[in-house]
């Protein structure tokens, strides 16, 4: 970044560091200050470190089970030489940092031609509103869902720029954290994206050379380990109420009908499937297109079986469906407004200390993945993205 470029950034984003960093003194004072996920990392880089089992094991809560790639642990190797305290700290500002990296890779991706202003941060601000309960639980957690968003913006970005394999090597590390990103792969395969392909492999490689040498008897247990507790994790997806087998299950029980789970989610897929390629037809043969790209992202959530913050990986998609609405007519803007305030619910409310426990779950279990599903086909039917890429700010 610039450094005049930079000026203008910190100008607006120093507000939004001040939310994280007053949000952290108040869970001080409550005593609230857990990171739970952060202490699954933590918990099983110490037990990597110290020959220990890592998978199948409680860290913290008794859901809290280290279920990524043993490759995804040697960042967290450094940490786990600190006290917990400290370590969770310096974990919740580094996320802090890299919340706000994420506004700016915004403005990089979607804003190219202007300069930080109000029209900018106001794009962001109503982004960041509508996540605001995603962003709310990544920093109270400790995941790192906003790092793999801010990696793959990143990737995105290096092939826009002709720098396949910076891109290829930054995917790779998206994939050992988690391997719902491979929802990407199919896509570069079909735009030819060979290099990123290889440098994604070969990257891949290299991480596990990285992890032999440090555990090099461990290795291949470490491996057949994590492909069970992936198994474990994802097993009767159409059970996991926020994802599109979930509700083809509800729709066909409604009709007094039932499929078993692995039809429900064949079909699922297949309607994904038939309706993305649909989308991306008319220019399959003109490369790649970070649009369609990015809005396989805002799939992912409703595809696989996800945590709530986990949907904030639809931020991009949101931000084209703002910059799309912006070039409407008044009409269409409010009948967009409606829409958005309608579907921002679940997204913003799913709270016990909101709306109780109840409407909370319902929210959070169905209501949150329903809403997204309907954005992302009002967005299909009206083309409201469609075209996105040449309407780029």
């Amino acid at each position: 970044m610039l450094k005049e470029e930079f000026k203008y950034f910190w100008k607006g984003a120093r507000w939004f560091a001040l939310f994280p960093v007053l949000y952290l003194v108040l869970l001080f004072i409550n005593q609230r200050f857990q990171l739970s996920d952060f202490n699954v990392y933590y918990g099983a880089a110490d037990a990597l470190m110290n020959g220990e089992q890592v998978y199948g094991k409680s860290f913290g809560l008794s859901s809290g089970f280290y279920k990524y790639s043993p490759e995804a642990l040697v960042p967290f190797l450094p940490f786990a030489l600190l006290k917990y305290d400290v370590a969770a700290v310096l974990f919740y500002l580094i996320n802090t940092g890299i919340v706000l990296l994420l506004l700016n890779e915004f403005k990089q991706t979607f804003f190219k031609s202007y300069e930080w202003g109000r029209e900018v941060w106001f794009f962001l601000i109503v982004t960041v509103l509508f996540f605001g309960d995603q962003l709310e639980r990544e920093l109270f957690l400790g995941n790192v869902n906003a790092l793999l968003l801010l990696l793959t913006l990143w990737t995105v970005h290096s092939i826009e720029n002709n720098q396949r394999a910076k891109a290829g090597l930054i995917y790779a590390v998206v994939l050992c954290f988690k391997i719902h990103f491979l929802i990407l792969l199919p896509y570069f395969i079909l735009k030819k994206e060979w290099k990123v392909v290889l440098y994604t492999i070969l990257g891949l490689i290299g991480a596990g050379l990285v992890l032999f040498v440090c555990v090099p008897n461990r290795f291949l247990l470490l491996h057949s380990q994590w492909l069970k507790a992936v198994q474990a994790h994802n097993v009767q997806l159409d059970h996991s109420p926020n994802t599109i087998y979930f509700f083809i299950q509800k729709v066909l029980s409604s009709m007094h009908m039932s499929v078993i789970p692995i039809a429900a989610v064949v079909i699922g897929l297949g309607i994904a499937g038939v309706g993305y390629l649909t989308f991306i037809w008319k220019k399959i043969g003109m490369g790649f297109q970070s649009n369609e790209a990015l809005i396989l992202l805002a799939l992912i959530p409703v595809l696989t079986h996800t945590d709530t913050e986990h949907f904030l990986w639809a931020m991009p998609f949101f931000l084209m469906i703002l910059i799309t609405v912006s070039t409407w007519n008044k009409k269409g803007k409010i009948t967009a407004a409606i829409v958005l305030l309608c579907a921002s619910i679940p997204f913003l409310f799913n709270s016990p200390d909101i709306v109780g426990k109840t409407l909370s779950k319902q929210l959070d279990e169905g209501g949150i993945g329903l809403s997204l599903l309907l954005l992302l086909l009002l967005s299909f039917f009206y083309h409201s993205v469609k075209f996105f890429k040449n309407r780029f700010i």
